[in-house]
C-alpha cells in the first residue's frame, strides 16, 4: 500500500483547479480526479510503505515551518508514460526545491526512501488534472487547461499524508 505527501494550494487556486476539472468533464475529457475523491494539490513525495510511528508528527511539524509557499503556474504538461497524465507545472522557484529538499532529508533521516520519481533531483512538480486519459482525448485536455483561469499566483498553504 502506498502513501502519498501532498502540499495543498489555497482556496482560491482550489476552485480554479476544481472548475477546472469541471470544464473537463463538461467536454467530455474524462479527468479522473474528483471520482478519485482528490483535492488539486502537488506531491511532494510517495512512499511504498509507511512505518515510523513518528512520521505523522515530523510532517505536522514541516508543514507548520515551511508554509505558505509562493508559486505561480506557467505550463500544461504531460508525461511520456502510459498513464495518460495531464498536469499543470508551476515556475520552480529556489524555495520550493529547498523545501522539497528538506523534506526529504527529514524523511531519509526516519528511514523512509521516497519512489524515485520524487527525489531531489528527479522531482517535476506538478497538479494533476487529468489521469487515464486515452491517447486521443490528451489534445484536448491540454487545450483545455491553456484556456483555464489558473496561470497566477497562488500559495501552497498545507500538507497532508494520503493513503
Amino acid at each position: 500500500m502506498g502513501y502519498a505527501v501532498e502540499l495543498y494550494i489555497d482556496a482560491q487556486m482550489e476552485a480554479a483547479v476544481r472548475g477546472l476539472w469541471q470544464t473537463l468533464a463538461d467536454r467530455g475529457v474524462t479527468s479522473l480526479m474528483p471520482e478519485l475523491g482528490a483535492r488539486p494539490h502537488i506531491s511532494l513525495t510517495v512512499f511504498d510503505a509507511l512505518y515510523p510511528p513518528d512520521v505523522h508528527d515530523e510532517l505536522q511539524n514541516f508543514a507548520t515551518e515551511v508554509a505558505p509557499i509562493p508559486l505561480q503556474f506557467s505550463a500544461v504538461g504531460i508525461f511520456p508514460t502510459a498513464e495518460g497524465v495531464v498536469f499543470l507545472a508551476p515556475v520552480v522557484t529556489p524555495r520550493l526545491l529547498d523545501v522539497h529538499a528538506a523534506f526529504h532529508a527529514r524523511m531519509a533521516a526516519l528511514g523512509l526512501p521516497s519512489l524515485s520519481y520524487y527525489r531531489p533531483g528527479n522531482w517535476v512538480p506538478h497538479c494533476t488534472v487529468a489521469i487515464n486519459l486515452p491517447a486521443d482525448q490528451i489534445p484536448a485536455a491540454v487545450a483545455i487547461c491553456k484556456a483555464a483561469p489558473v496561470f497566477r499566483a497562488f500559495s501552497l498553504v498545507g500538507l497532508d499524508l494520503i493513503e
